[in-house]
C-alpha cells in the first residue's frame, strides 16, 4: 500500500513510499522506478519500523524527509549516495517508558 506519493521540485521526478520502501520514479520513464531508501530487514521478525510518510524539499530537489511509525523523522540527501538509508539527519524523540506499540523495542 502506497502512503505517499510527491513531486520533486525538478518537474522531472516524483517519489512514492509504502511500509518499507521509497522509489523515485522519472516521468519519462513509466515502467522503472529507482529505490532511494529500503527498510525491510533480511528477516521479517526483525522488522522494528514502517515509514508513514515521505515528501521532497518544496525547492532543493537533492532534499528529502521521510518519518517512520516510531516517531522519527529522517533528512535524506541524494547528492551524498543514490540509497539513503544512512540518512544525513535523524531526529527521534526518546521514547516515553509504558508508552510501547506494536513496533517498540522490547
Amino acid at each position: 500500500h502506497i502512503n505517499s506519493v510527491a513531486v520533486n521540485s525538478d518537474g522531472e521526478t516524483f517519489l512514492s513510499a509504502d511500509d518499507l520502501r521509497i522509489n523515485m520514479w522519472n516521468l519519462d520513464l513509466n515502467d522503472q522506478s529507482f529505490n532511494i531508501v529500503d527498510m525491510k530487514p533480511d528477516h521479517m521478525e526483525e522488522l522494528a519500523e514502517v515509514i508513514t510518510a515521505a515528501d521532497f524539499h518544496p525547492t532543493h530537489c537533492n532534499l528529502l524527509m521521510y518519518s517512520s511509525s516510531r516517531g522519527s523523522i529522517r533528512l535524506a540527501d541524494m547528492r551524498a549516495q543514490a540509497l539513503c538509508d544512512v540518512q544525513a539527519k535523524h531526529f527521534e524523540e526518546p521514547e516515553q517508558p509504558g508508552n510501547k506499540s506494536f513496533f517498540s523495542e522490547k
